[in-house]
């Protein structure tokens, strides 16, 4: 297993455990729009910071792992928020 291939697990979970303690902590109104928005705010901070990351050589690897895990966070938080728009009722 490749270092950023071990940095992209572990930015995931971290970025889903976060998730995750938000939606234990909010309330059921606020739930569907704090996931949405915490998703947002990690892939944008681990997609910079990937950026940031992936010019020194020294922190390649670190920052190869961090774009690797916004991009998996966009891919599964448009999915996510597709499927509960779909199943929303605003009746």
């Amino acid at each position: 297993m490749t270092q950023a291939f071990k940095k992209t697990i572990i930015g995931s979970l971290i970025s889903y455990a976060f998730i995750s303690l938000i939606i234990l902590v909010s309330n059921e109104r606020d739930v569907m729009s704090m996931i949405g928005l915490t998703g947002l705010f990690l892939g944008v901070l681990f997609f910079f910071g990937g950026l940031i990351l992936s010019i020194p050589k020294t922190t390649r690897e670190i920052g190869k792992g961090l774009l690797l895990s916004s991009g998996i966070i966009f891919l599964i938080g448009v999915s996510v928020c597709s499927f509960f728009q779909s199943h929303t009722s605003f009746h």
